[in-house]
């Protein structure tokens, strides 16, 4: 999903720092590449929906980035929050499995 839109997501972050300052761990996040993409894609849902996001303010002129680029395609954007999200998901239920795989090896041989 990121290697598809790496493009888009380069120029939307590009586009957003040219008018609006990242809070401090997104302007971290938004120089590493496909491992700060999880963040930073939660920080667009973030403010594409309105929500409050972490380190920013509420009544931040950012919330307002998406209604400037009602023209633009975003819909990646939620695909790539969710597909981390469903990694991250599929991650952790293989580590359980594992961990109780583990578990029974040693207490129940």
């Amino acid at each position: 999903m990121y290697a598809y839109n790496r493009k888009k997501y380069y120029t939307l972050l590009e586009e957003f720092q040219k008018r609006h300052v990242f809070p401090a761990p997104y302007s971290f996040h938004c120089l590493v590449g496909f491992f700060g993409a999880a963040p930073m894609s939660y920080f667009f849902m973030g403010i594409m929906k309105k929500k409050k996001v972490f380190f920013l303010n509420r009544n931040s002129s950012a919330y307002d980035f998406f209604d400037d680029n009602k023209g633009k395609c975003f819909g990646w954007i939620s695909a790539l929050y969710y597909a981390h999200i469903t990694s991250f998901i599929c991650v952790v239920l293989i580590a359980l499995l594992g961990a109780a795989l583990e578990l029974k090896a040693r207490f129940f041989p």
